[in-house]
């Protein structure tokens, strides 16, 4: 069986060469041409005329370069091919393509622009409401200090007229003082007899006519029925002023100050300061103790402040 193969592709191919070679032979008869042979012709003698007359050629004179020649036969031209179809160069357009790396770069440069551009405007406004601030802050300062110095010149004028206003009364006082002593009554007093009952270091002024004037101090006190015990206390005097200060007191059964308050009637000083220092010296009064005394016993101190020497 393989025998039988091989043997039949050996003729095959042995029929195939054969074949391809009848094939060129009769290509090449076919393809040989034969030269085509060219037209012959009379030869015409040369002249200038349709006419003339003789055997022999004349001479001819003209210069070479009047020879007239004959037109040399125009070749035309060789038939241009065909214009080849011209192939169009297809017009490439530039791809557009994004690139988003480059405008993510830029979006984030822009939003960090604007964000600068925020931030520096957010600084400005802070720092315009601050300087408003502190503005603010120095004219409400200013309008209390010119308030604060407004109210202490108020207050020294007021002062001022109050020490001119007792320094007046005093003056009145002592006037009437005077007058009073200069009168024609000739007694005073709560007493049978004559005579003008009181004190020599007392106050004219005063309508207490029991008691014991302390020296030139001038101070005495009014508790009827009771004794002081030891002697009046005197007053921290550091107010450089001068007047009568009457303080109404309130004495218990064992002789105690238990109360001690400034009374208009009879002071002819009510400066807070000897106003102060009197109740103070006031309240540490002792009378005696007392058993039938009422409960609580109303009295006054009276107290004469001189400028200090």
């Amino acid at each position: 069986m393989e025998e039988q193969r091989k043997k039949e592709r050996v003729t095959g191919i042995v029929w195939s060469v054969v074949f391809h070679a009848a094939l060129l032979v009769l290509f090449f008869f076919l393809a040989i041409k034969t030269t085509p042979s060219e037209e012959e012709g009379i030869l015409v003698n040369f002249g200038d005329s349709p006419t003339g007359r003789g055997v022999s050629e004349p001479v001819r004179n003209e210069p070479t370069a009047e020879r007239t020649t004959l037109p040399a036969a125009t070749t035309s031209p060789p038939p241009s091919s065909p214009p080849q179809p011209s192939q169009t160069t297809p017009v490439q357009k530039p791809v557009m393509t994004q690139n988003y790396e480059e405008t993510a770069r830029i979006n984030a440069e822009k939003q960090k622009k604007r964000e600068a551009e925020q931030k520096k405007q957010r600084e400005e406004r802070e720092k315009r409401e601050e300087q408003e601030r502190q503005q603010r802050i120095e004219e409400t300062k200013r309008k209390q200090a010119e308030e604060a110095e407004r109210k202490r010149i108020a207050e020294e004028q007021r002062i001022q007229e109050e020490k001119n206003k007792k320094a007046q009364q005093a003056r009145n006082t002592t006037k009437d003082a005077f007058s009073r002593t200069q009168g024609t009554s000739a007694s005073e007093g709560e007493t049978q007899g004559s005579g003008n009952q009181g004190y020599l270091t007392g106050d004219p002024n005063a309508t207490n006519r029991q008691g014991t004037g302390l020296g030139n101090a001038g101070n005495s006190f009014s508790l009827s029925g009771r004794n002081i015990s030891g002697s009046l206390p005197k007053p921290v005097d550091n107010c450089n002023e001068q007047g009568v200060v009457v303080i109404d007191i309130t004495v218990d059964k064992t002789g105690k100050v238990t109360d001690a308050t400034y009374s208009q009637r009879g002071t002819t000083n009510n400066s807070p300061c000897l106003i102060k220092a009197a109740e103070a010296a006031a309240k540490k009064a002792k009378f005696n103790n007392d058993p039938n005394a009422a409960a609580y016993q109303k009295g006054t101190i009276t107290y004469s402040f001189e400028y200090a020497k």
